[in-house]
């Protein structure tokens, strides 16, 4: 696979990157600075956002961009959730009681809910991680000191310690096309930190281990995500004692591929907080923290290439990110941030890369030089889009193509930050 480098050291240390036209809205408020919520779009397309409120002892769900309501009241120990849709429709969400984890069972898209009901496990501690397997399998983790214990099947019929050195932290679960499951954990048995991938058996025995370091101290969520064409892809942070990339390496089966994607700049903190998201069209979305920011980018061409980076200031410390992909032609995708207290919102557009290029040609010894734009959502052409130079507008044709005179100008389509080029 080819790769076109667009990690970026830029003014100051900082990412280029394009400003969302969006503003940030606060979904709840009261929440621990540990919180992480899951966020799935369910079948019928209804984004759903399960989080805890250790205080107050209660899980919620947010439907659709509307106000959470408590599913879970009276939760003695109430930790980190996770949600999965399974083949049937229904959405199971699982949580930890005082007795372990149970799960409640939505069939009406997230509008009510029944149960608890207990699972397998018997621990205490929050649900890092859940997803379901192509069979309609689901699987969900839990992890700690000595051990990061996989469950499979509805209620954890199955499960196994895949990790029992100290200590596995922020563990993710995905399961491929083919039915190749995988964990990725951070653990510090060693003094410089690593990120590790497991290739779990049809059993959940380890199979297989790819290693990644060296990198600084990390406690939250390490992203692991499989899209429908047979990639996952993990998101980690080189560099050491601080990070000095955002990654995101894609597997293809049992083979990591050699391309992917990396961020560079300069973090400090516990930045970059990572994220990873397949959107119902398969397009994979990135998002991480860096200086206050928040920035997206997308790829359509499973990791090989990307798009055009778009950024949002945070107002406030990020403590951790969640992002979900939204469905839609152009798509977009919706960030949760922890600012400590409060968890808040922004639904962030693709950006728009513009490539300037010209052709010379020679007609009765005189030379002519012709420039044309191409707008591109990673390597897609956006035909529609508009370019405008020195008060002039040119619409591009379907291939996203125009042909415009020379100078600086913006690009734009509806759905996708703009961008600004230049021709000569």
């Amino acid at each position: 696979m080819r790769r076109i480098a667009l990690a970026f050291l830029a003014f100051a240390g900082l990412l280029v990157a394009a400003p969302s036209a969006f503003a940030w809205s606060t979904l709840a408020t009261g929440v621990d600075n540990t919180v992480i919520p899951s966020i799935i779009v369910t079948h019928a397309g209804t984004e759903l956002v399960p989080f805890e409120s250790p205080m107050a002892g209660t899980i919620s769900v947010a439907r659709a961009g509307g106000m959470p309501h408590a599913v879970v009241t009276g939760d003695p120990i109430a930790g980190q959730t996770q949600l999965v849709q399974l083949p049937d429709g229904s959405i199971q969400l699982y949580f930890p009681d005082g007795s372990g984890v149970a799960r409640m069972t939505s069939t009406n898209d997230g509008v009510s809910w029944t149960g608890p009901i207990q699972t397998a496990s018997t621990d205490l501690g929050g649900v890092v991680g859940a997803t379901v397997g192509p069979n309609g399998t689901p699987y969900f983790v839990q992890n700690g000191t000595g051990f990061v214990n996989v469950f499979k099947g509805l209620n954890g019929q199955t499960v196994r310690n895949v990790f029992s050195s100290c200590c596995g932290y922020g563990t993710s679960i995905a399961v491929d096309t083919a039915g190749v499951v995988r964990v990725a954990f951070y653990s510090n048995a060693d003094s410089t930190g690593k990120f590790l991938v497991e290739q779990l058996g049809s059993n959940l025995a380890p199979t297989a281990t790819t290693t990644f370091s060296t990198t600084g101290p990390r406690d939250d969520r390490i992203p692991l995500v499989s899209d429908s064409s047979g990639f996952t892809y993990l998101g980690w942070a080189p560099g050491y004692p601080s990070a000095t990339a955002f990654s995101v390496m894609p597997f293809q089966g049992s083979t990591q591929q050699k391309s992917g994607m990396r961020f560079g700049a300069a973090f400090t903190g516990g930045d970059p907080h990572m994220a990873l998201s397949v959107d119902p069209a398969d397009r994979l979305w990135a998002a991480w923290t860096g200086q206050g920011r928040v920035y997206v980018t997308r790829s359509r061409t499973h990791a090989a290439h990307t798009g055009a980076l778009v950024s949002s200031t945070v107002g406030g410390t990020a403590y951790d990110l969640s992002a979900v992909g939204l469905p839609g032609n152009v798509g977009a995708v919706d960030v949760i941030v922890n600012t400590g207290s409060s968890l808040v919102e922004q639904r962030l557009e693709p950006g728009l890369s513009v490539r300037a290029y010209r052709k010379v040609k020679k007609v009765h010894k005189k030379t002519i030089v012709t420039h044309y734009v191409q707008a591109l959502d990673d390597l897609t052409p956006v035909g529609g889009a508009t370019f405008k130079i020195a008060g002039h507008t040119y619409h591009a044709n379907a291939k996203g193509i125009a042909k415009v005179k020379a100078g600086h100008g913006k690009a734009a389509a509806p759905g996708y930050v703009g961008a600004s080029f230049r021709t000569r």
